[in-house]
């Protein structure tokens, strides 16, 4: 095989341009922030050798009301907003408070649109979902993981019905996410967009890339058999069998990408699918490892219970 046609691998942000990493201020520009948010601030008590530090956390309503202008109301016991609003710029909003969407969404909303009036204006959307999408996006350029990680959680295990959030919402996240190289939450995105669909190659495809680029070779593989079942002709899905056939053939191959060596169990399934597309073979659709769900995603819910918290590694090029 030639180096051309590792170019799937290369496919990646540590490629450099050619695929750029999906910008996080894109996202927030078509979309509008709007949720509760926290902020921590240190509070002295006491004088002289009796002062004493401590952390104040406080809780806001908080959304835009321009590109890049935002309005903060805090919340009081009830969970609804009280005192006059303060204007919050975007690198207050970004350094300085933390978004609580799981909060937001099962306390704050009810609270806000029993009250009525203007709060009732307090809803999750699919431009608030956006917004806070791109924020998640900022959050990882910074390489702050620990926020990025739990707001990506929430959103994955988001309740809220709202149009537009289907398969298409969470598989293009999931892409969005496997792209920034954030494979842990792309896979948790995409298992979400299985809520919505049953027999999608694609998105079965999805999850076996993003499982490829998290270096799990047997769940990689289990969704390939999937996406297989429903279209054998997938092209991209014979790629990726072709590029594991590959790597386990070239030990070099493995070192320059940075993979761990491919079990022989899903070489040998690898080429039993391509050999059952040219008729040789009859496939055994078998999962090898644990079983995965089935789902349908064109271009691309774990329930929150099973979504958890979605821990965040760096992937760098390792070749």
């Amino acid at each position: 095989m030639g180096d051309d046609f590792f170019a799937l691998h290369l496919d990646t942000p540590d490629a450099g341009a050619r695929t750029p990493r999906p910008s996080g201020w894109a996202y927030m520009a078509d979309g509008v922030v709007r949720c509760a948010f926290s902020s921590n601030r240190s509070v002295k008590m006491g004088m002289g050798v009796n002062t004493r530090t401590h952390d104040s956390r406080a809780f806001w309503f908080l959304e835009q009301t321009g590109m890049e202008t935002f309005s903060a109301r805090l919340l009081g016991d009830r969970h609804q907003p009280k005192g006059d609003a303060r204007p919050v710029s975007v690198a207050e909003l970004t350094v300085e408070f933390t978004p609580e969407l799981a909060y937001y969404e099962e306390m704050v909303i009810p609270a806000m649109q029993a009250k009525g009036g203007r709060d009732t204006a307090a809803v999750l959307d699919l431009n608030a979902i956006t917004g806070l999408f791109g924020l998640g996006l900022v959050y990882v350029s910074r390489n702050e993981t620990d926020r990025a990680g739990k707001l990506f959680a929430e959103m994955a295990g988001a309740r809220t019905d709202f149009e537009g959030r289907n398969q298409f919402l969470f598989n293009d996240f999931g892409i969005a996410l496997r792209k920034s190289g954030q494979f842990e939450a792309s896979i948790a995105f995409f298992t979400r967009a299985l809520d919505f669909a049953r027999d999608d190659e694609n998105l079965f495809y999805n999850l076996a890339r993003a499982h490829y680029e998290n270096d799990d070779w047997t769940r990689c593989m289990d969704y390939l058999v999937r996406s297989n079942a429903c279209n054998p002709d997938l092209k991209v899905a014979g790629d990726l069998l072709r590029l594991m056939i590959g790597l386990d053939e070239d030990d070099r191959l493995l070192r320059r990408f940075g993979k761990p060596p491919v079990p022989p169990a899903v070489a040998m399934r690898a080429r039993e699918l391509l050999a059952a597309g040219s008729g040789r073979v009859e496939l055994d659709e078998s999962p090898i490892g644990t079983s995965v769900e089935a789902g349908r995603a064109r271009s691309g819910g774990v329930r929150r219970d099973r979504v958890g918290r979605v821990d965040l590694k760096p992937h760098g090029r390792r070749d």
